[in-house]
């Protein structure tokens, strides 16, 4: 098992968005694998954590548990696997069954579970915190892009079409009232692609902490939420991915305490063979990042995921000064030419 893990955030599958929540298409296997050798700690656990990993939300999800026996390990991720599907059913855009698959094609939710309500009061507040840089209804302006999509060429939007779908998207138009969801505007559409997997990695590590795993690591996609240590010795420690796919780590960050850890890049998913259109987009402006990347530490997995999105689609200046005004956040902004910018409580280091 490595002893830096790579955070990626987004697959190449063909999603309309990338790295999305998915009706995931492949039965769910649990891929065991055996502990590197390296002998045991006291009380029998092995010295390597045990992992697992399984498929949901469109992409590989694993959990690492460390400085436990084995037949506790099994048992905790059994538990955190089954959480996090639970809550992705709830979440996805992708199954019309599901509550917002039902919301975007009726426009209207009478019976919201609980925990869609919480998240969308969380998801509402990231969106204040930010002025509006990170908004949950922005599912128009990405089916616009994918109607547009241009493989060979640049993707040009009509003036006229763009200004349309700008009036589609804010979450003011949202009505919420009691456990009934409602767009205001016909043709709105909403997406927690940029909030829910922090949610469930976050969910998923609370639920290994109350099966007594206290040390772990969740990696749902690339957004990762760790505690504990990976060892009596050794925290848990991640690298952040190069955007231009040189083989290289712009950065590692440690994580002594846990925390989370998520990125957000357009370097993988794009609308255009130009690279102009990515799945990031400005909810004020329709507009991709010109950033390379954005990795955000935070206390919780929610608020890195949401975080990561957010800053992304700022100004620099404005991304730093928010990671430096939350308490327990920070932030590294990648250029497409390797040159990074960090908030004043970023920990990683360059390799």
């Amino acid at each position: 098992m490595p002893s830096i893990y790579s955070r990626r955030h987004f697959l190449r599958a063909a999603l309309l968005s990338g790295g999305a929540l998915t009706a995931a298409t492949l039965t769910p296997a649990l891929l065991p694998l055996a502990a590197r050798a390296g002998g045991l700690l006291p009380g029998g656990a092995p010295a390597e954590p045990l992992q697992q990993t399984s498929l949901f939300m469109g992409t590989m999800v694993s959990i690492s548990v460390a400085q436990v026996e084995p037949g506790r390990a099994e048992e905790g991720m059994a538990r955190a696997f089954a959480l996090g599907r639970r809550m992705a059913d709830v979440f996805t855009r992708f199954d019309a069954s599901s509550p917002v698959g039902a919301l975007n094609a009726d426009g209207a939710l009478s019976d919201t579970p609980p925990e869609l309500n919480a998240l969308l009061q969380r998801a509402m507040r990231v969106g204040r915190l930010t002025g509006g840089a990170f908004d949950v209804t922005v599912l128009p302006l990405l089916r616009l892009l994918d109607a547009h999509r241009n493989p060979t060429g640049s993707l040009r939007l009509a003036e006229g079409e763009l200004r349309e779908t700008l009036e589609l998207v804010g979450a003011e138009h949202l009505e919420a009232s009691g456990k009934a969801l409602r767009f205001m505007r016909s043709g709105m559409g909403l997406t927690l692609d940029g909030i829910a997997k922090g949610h469930i990695a976050e969910a998923m590590s609370r639920e290994l902490a109350a099966a007594g795993c206290p040390d772990h690591l969740v990696n749902a996609g690339g957004d990762m939420v760790a505690r504990g240590r990976k060892a009596p010795d050794a925290p848990w420690r991640v690298a952040v991915e190069d955007p231009q796919k040189r083989g290289k780590y712009p950065q590692v960050v440690e994580l002594p305490a846990g925390g989370a850890i998520a990125t957000s890049g357009g370097y993988e998913v794009f609308y255009d063979a130009a690279q102009s259109h990515s799945h990031l987009v400005s909810p004020a402006t329709g507009q991709s990042p010109a950033l390379a990347s954005v990795t955000v530490t935070a206390p919780e997995g929610l608020m890195a995921d949401a975080l990561a999105t957010a800053l992304s689609v700022m100004p620099p200046r404005e991304a730093l000064a928010l990671a430096d005004a939350l308490p327990g956040c920070a932030c590294c902004l990648l250029r497409r030419d390797g040159l990074a910018r960090v908030s004043g409580r970023w920990q990683g280091r360059p390799v």
